[in-house]
């Protein structure tokens, strides 16, 4: 009969912590966060990096875990957790920018008169935004612009922890003008499909003073929607090298703030 005996609790504990800190920001990342991911799926990768990144964070982990005491874990567990999910969620507001700005531009063409239900994120989802969100993943990942993010993740274990909540708690205004500067990156994404609009609006409130026997609705829906896609497809290519920009910039934000 073969048996177990844990000799290094404090190690054991370490490398828990790493694992939920990490799983809590994986969940999250565009790639995991689809409901077509199963469950296990996302534990054995997260296992799999922590694996990877415990010889590195260890020390770290294993200095707060013998300062609060192998009894207390679940206390370390619960703020690991917190931290992580606060660190994925910032990672998620970054890519909401395209979804966001997918769901303007879904609104100002006009398929937002159609109801859209994407079973893979359970959630409401237009044509736009799942292009552009797909897109920007896509661009991402081949782009190498997952490094920075795994390192800042990689560098919050130094900078944000139990015994120096650092920038968590002493950082409102970071707050306040990350999430208003993702706000604003993302109607600067949709703006020309909103002037567009506008101006067709226009055109055909002058028409319609001009021509009263005119259906003017009915014409403003194949207008505003071939309009807006022809718009779309003549600006694409500037649209995600700018929408690439504003991405690594919000990244190289919020790797500041994390180290």
């Amino acid at each position: 009969m073969i048996s177990f005996e844990i000799t290094d609790h404090a190690a054991l504990i370490a490398f828990w912590l790493i694992f939920t800190r990490w799983l809590a920001i994986i969940i999250q990342l565009p790639l995991f966060d689809n409901i077509a991911v199963p469950m296990t799926v996302k534990i054995l990768s997260t296992l799999m990096i922590s694996f990877c990144f415990f010889p590195y964070l260890s020390p770290v982990m294993i200095a707060e875990v013998k300062l609060v005491g192998v009894d207390q874990f679940w206390f370390l567990t619960i703020v690991n957790t917190i931290i992580g999910l606060v660190i994925g969620f910032f990672v998620k507001s970054i890519m909401s920018i395209f979804v966001a700005a997918g769901s303007v531009i879904t609104q100002q063409i006009g398929f937002a008169a159609l109801s859209y239900f994407d079973q893979t994120s359970s959630a409401q989802i237009g044509p736009f935004e799942k292009l552009i969100q797909w897109t920007m993943v896509v661009l991402v990942i081949s782009s190498g612009a997952l490094f920075p993010m795994f390192n800042g993740i990689f560098k919050s274990f130094f900078s944000i922890n139990f015994s120096d909540m650092g920038n968590l708690a002493h950082s409102p205004a970071f707050f306040v003008e990350f999430f208003k500067s993702v706000f604003l990156a993302a109607l600067m994404l949709s703006t020309p499909l909103i002037f567009i609009n506008m101006l067709i609006m226009t055109v055909l409130g002058i028409i319609a003073r001009t021509v009263p026997q005119m259906n003017i609705i009915m014409v403003s829906f194949a207008v505003n929607i071939g309009m807006g896609l022809l718009v779309f497809a003549a600006t694409s290519d500037e649209f995600f090298q700018v929408a690439f920009r504003v991405y690594t910039e919000k990244l190289g934000e919020w790797f500041q703030f994390i180290t």
